[in-house]
């Protein structure tokens, strides 16, 4: 029987580092789920894929310490440092697009925020999984603001019978970025 097992690893780029523009502060910090496997270990995961629902949950911090330039945030994700594809230890890789990833309101603090749904993983520039205008979420505090992520693997974009068997990873960066 083959066997592959994808992970993916969480560099949270803001969750060790504060952004600082115009006196702003904005931090993601990382709940539950740093670090996502999938582990294909039967003919039926190869055929339909694998989800995981709310696999990590991310706390946002967001404040406005100039009084009132910032006007919203969004949340990004990419691959890590534009990786082109997911790389096998052995050699082999895979496209990123067999990776859905998707952001919801993890407590419902976040109702008015527009969630864009299942997202392929790509390179740089990435693309936006959530974005907020709202006055109520300014500041937002991490013990009441948080995201949940789900993953898709070899769901959306074809059946993964037939890859070669390997032990997958990716680096995803998800980025917290203020809008002005």
């Amino acid at each position: 029987m083959l066997f592959v097992r994808f992970t993916f690893l969480f560099i949270i780029v803001l969750s060790s580092y504060v952004l600082k523009a115009q006196d702003n502060t904005a931090r993601l910090t990382t709940i539950i789920g740093s670090h996502i496997e999938f582990n294909f270990n039967s003919i039926d995961k190869y055929r339909n894929g694998i989800r995981i629902t709310d696999g990590t949950t991310l706390g946002i911090s967001m404040q406005d310490l100039t009084g009132g330039t910032l006007i919203g945030w969004h949340i990004d994700v990419q691959s890590f440092l534009s990786q082109p594809n997911i790389q096998g230890s052995g050699g082999n890789t895979i496209p990123l697009d067999v990776v859905q990833i998707e952001a919801t309101d993890a407590n419902g603090n976040l109702a008015t925020a527009t969630f864009n749904g299942l997202q392929d993983l790509s390179i740089a520039p990435g693309f936006e999984l959530m974005h907020t205008t709202d006055p109520a979420h300014i500041p937002a505090d991490a013990n009441t603001h948080q995201i949940n992520l789900s993953y898709e693997c070899g769901i959306a974009n074809g059946s993964l019978l037939g890859t070669t068997a390997d032990y997958y990873t990716v680096e995803i960066e998800i980025i917290l970025i203020p809008d002005f």
